[in-house]
């Protein structure tokens, strides 16, 4: 069986999450990706995060780990590892899009959680488990 592991930061703002949406996926998720052979989790998440979305960031703690035993995008079985951190934005008016990124987006917590957008699994899992509000 196929293993990732992902690491990615968990922004809010005045009750609003920061997402993007890539060229693979038709929904809205945390940047974030993979991390390298010996690579530091945090340190994924924080330069995934500026490849992604230029966005500078400071990592305040960790948030419950999820797995996820499906790729949402290919529906191929594989074990999933996401890893999120709760973080800070240090430049909101600097974020643009990375080279695969079609959209920056903050979404209102309470549409998410009504299901106004097309969101990746593990943000809901994350609203499930209280690590987002």
């Amino acid at each position: 069986m196929k293993y990732i592991i992902a690491s990615g930061p968990v922004i809010i703002e005045e009750g609003k999450l920061l997402v993007s949406k890539d060229n693979k996926d038709d929904f809205y998720k945390i940047p974030g990706g993979t991390m390298n052979i010996g690579e530091d989790l945090e340190k994924v998440c924080i330069r995934e995060t500026k490849e992604e979305i230029n966005a500078d960031i400071e990592i305040i703690k960790p948030l419950n780990p999820i797995l996820i035993y499906k790729n949402p995008q290919t529906g191929e079985e594989m074990t999933i590892l996401l890893l999120h951190y709760e973080a800070k934005l240090k430049n909101k008016d600097e974020l643009k899009k990375g080279q695969d990124i079609q959209e920056i987006k903050w979404l209102n917590i309470g549409e998410i959680k009504q299901g106004k957008y097309k969101v990746a699994p593990n943000i809901l899992k994350l609203i499930e488990k209280g690590d987002i509000k």
